[in-house]
């Protein structure tokens, strides 16, 4: 049976710097990905003083997106730090219409996943969140085999201590997957430079180092 893992995710570098070598370890394991963007980030730094600032992250995902092997992708346009005032249920239809139509592609329906953020949304932010939110809210519309939220443990965040919109870690008994990604380095580094306008929040990503970004965390729900 096919297998396909929809990632929801809300800013164009989310799951660049995120679960990206997973996404790659699945991608090459013969998984279809189809990346689901809600937001085009054009709320993120300017460094570069860009200025078309979200044409230009949208193109950084598309190329981190090849790289990550995507079978498809799909942009929704929704305002940067604005998720929270859309109705849920807007959401939910052209996400239900998009999934839907990949889906109908398929000679026989496929062994269907899921991705995105742990419910805090990772760092707090409150887009990260509704897409939390909505992901979980596809998975049992779809009726999911399974729904990978991706998190940090104590080692990659700390777990007291932090403000708002700063990395978050969750407790070891939250954590039920970590998987190795010590193979697919070099392109998950290759993914975080794609996104060469937010590369301050990259180089915190690298600055982890290659130890504790060969490892990447889950609570998985099947």
């Amino acid at each position: 049976m096919k297998k396909v893992i929809f990632g929801i995710f809300a800013h164009p570098d989310d799951e660049a710097f995120g679960p990206a070598g997973t996404l790659l370890k699945l991608t090459s394991e013969g998984y279809d990905l189809h990346l689901i963007l809600l937001t085009d980030g054009e709320g993120g730094v300017n460094i570069d003083d860009v200025p078309d600032l979200r044409g230009t992250r949208l193109a950084e995902w598309q190329a981190a997106a090849k790289l990550l092997g995507a079978s498809s992708t799909h942009a929704l346009h929704y305002p940067d730090g604005g998720l929270k005032g859309i109705p849920q249920d807007k959401l939910t239809e052209i996400v239900t219409e998009i999934i839907t139509d990949r889906l109908a592609r398929y000679p026989e329906v496929p062994e269907i996943s899921f991705m995105t953020f742990e419910p805090n949304g990772l760092t707090g932010h409150h887009d990260h969140i509704a897409a939390s939110q909505l992901t979980t809210h596809m998975a049992a519309e779809f009726s999911a085999k399974e729904v990978w939220y991706f998190c940090l443990d104590s080692t990659q965040a700390p777990l007291d201590d932090t403000a708002y919109y700063e990395p978050r870690a969750r407790e070891d008994s939250y954590i039920t997957d970590r998987v190795d990604v010590a193979e697919f380095l070099d392109s998950i580094y290759r993914i975080i430079d794609t996104h060469r306008s937010q590369r301050q929040d990259g180089a915190k990503r690298k600055a982890l180092g290659k130890e504790r970004l060969s490892t990447e965390c889950f609570h998985i729900e099947r």
